[in-house]
């Protein structure tokens, strides 16, 4: 294990009102790889015990009757470890070859590329696809669709030109996020403050985005060649300058910033005193809400042994049910209700661990699946109806899995498919009664995009 910051949807009304869980009305939840070896496709993914059962929720797909569980490989694959090559990109249909547009196309920045569809003509091949930016702030995961034209002379095949269609930007964990600046960019964050704040050495600036951030719009450029470009948003949020003989804040507002294809995300914040570029991930660090609260508290002298994440061990979570950073569909709601697989290292000391599925890009992280387990390990469909509710987002989703180690096992009272929970809330609760009980936690996180029920 290591130290560090590691810090699925459905529509459906209702309020409740849980221990340790804000009371929530719950309404619109619509809400790369590296390596050599050509994977012609992800079967060695799936489990193939077809005697495997799980009862597929009545509301969902008006079946009572229970379904064996069969994990149908995609027939997407990998090529060379750099690109996913989609079923519908018909290769046999001609056009430039896979190994140029890829050459021509891909980038080291990319945290993945996937070629979508292309029209070929004689002489020119019109690829679509879509590029996956690394996101250096992980919790801000983009992409963009693109068109790119390839002509041909003689036998030679050559990128002609290339542009962008759409181009997304979800919120996922900036809403109500709280960050910590390095020393450079506390410099210049200083100057929103009233006259300007000389910056000491010994000060700490932290920014705090309120839970009001809501949609991020991509401006469409007069020339779409550019992959750079302004979005348009509103949200606000406080910035605190804190040293050993001051500690005062200043509110700030944000409409618009920039984005573009090497990962990039900057906001424009804008206060009376003046205006400064942030960019979550660069200059700045994810603190927890914890973290940020006994901070700006000025009560530093309690950091090092509070019940924050940032003083949790970390373990790496994996699962066979990712293929290139997406779910597969029988994960989701209308597509099998089949949970997860899971898997994660054995934490020394640890009793039981808490299982917890969220969606990112719902209000305060709608519940998709709770268990408490004493094993490293679930496989795919072990989550019952009660617990798991697989994510039917009609636009691209991200869903994250924690699993927090526990030194005894802990009953918060979730209930799934019933209340949106913040993974630190649950945090607070499994530490409530048994101050220290969580000693580690790990995360994975894919997307998931309801494209039509396929069974």
């Amino acid at each position: 294990m290591k130290k560090g910051i590691l810090i699925f949807s459905l529509l459906i009304t209702g309020t409740l009102l849980l221990p340790g869980c804000e009371k929530v009305s719950v309404s619109e939840n619509n809400s790369g790889n590296t390596g050599e070896a050509l994977i012609e496709s992800p079967t060695e993914f799936y489990n193939d015990n077809p005697d495997e059962q799980n009862a597929a929720p009545e509301d969902q797909i008006n079946e009572s009757e229970e379904k064996a569980i069969i994990i149908d490989p995609d027939n997407s694959y990998i090529y060379e470890g750099l690109c996913k090559i989609n079923a519908e990109y018909d290769e046999t249909a001609g056009g430039a070859p896979v190994d140029t547009i890829v050459k021509e196309l891909r980038k080291d920045s990319y945290e993945g590329m996937v070629l979508l569809s292309h029209e070929v003509t004689e002489n020119t091949d019109t690829v679509k696809y879509k590029v996956i930016p690394m996101d250096i702030s992980d919790k801000a995961r983009p992409y963009i669709i693109c068109n790119a034209v390839f002509a041909k002379e003689g036998d030679e095949w050559s990128l002609s030109s290339k542009e962008w269609s759409e181009w997304v930007i979800k919120r996922n964990e900036l809403s109500g996020s709280s960050w910590v600046a390095d020393s450079e960019e506390a410099k210049d964050l200083a100057k929103l403050f009233e006259n300007g704040s000389e910056f000491k050495e010994d000060s700490n600036v932290y920014i705090h985005i309120k839970r009001n951030l809501y949609l991020i719009s991509v401006l469409k450029n007069d020339d779409p060649s550019v992959f750079e470009t302004k979005f348009g948003t509103s949200f606000g949020g406080s910035i605190y300058y804190i040293n050993d003989e001051e500690n005062k804040s200043v509110d700030f507002t944000c409409t618009e910033g920039i984005v573009n294809d090497e990962g990039l995300l900057s906001f424009k914040l804008v206060t009376d005193n003046g205006e400064a570029d942030f960019e979550p991930g660069n200059g700045n660090s994810f603190i927890s809400d914890g973290f940020y609260k006994l901070s700006i508290s000025g009560e530093t002298d309690d950091l090092k042994s509070a019940d924050v994440i940032e003083n949790l061990d970390t373990f790496e979570v994996t699962s066979k049910s990712i293929f290139y950073g997406e779910w597969i569909k029988e994960t989701g709601g209308q597509n099998g209700n089949v949970s997860p697989e899971l898997s994660w290292e054995k934490v020394d000391g640890a009793g039981a661990y808490a299982i917890m599925i969220t969606d990112l890009d719902t209000d305060d992280y709608f519940l998709h699946g709770y268990r408490t387990s004493d094993t490293t390990h679930l496989d795919y469909g072990d989550l019952g109806d009660d617990e798991f509710l697989g994510p039917i987002p009609p636009s691209p989703h991200n869903y994250k899995v924690y699993v927090f180690a526990l030194k005894e096992a802990v009953d918060p009272g979730l209930r799934v498919a019933k209340q949106n929970c913040h993974p630190e809330h649950l945090f607070d609760l499994l530490n409530k009664d048994n101050p220290g009980n969580v000693i580690a936690y790990g995360t994975v996180t894919a997307s998931y995009e309801y494209l039509g029920r396929v069974w």
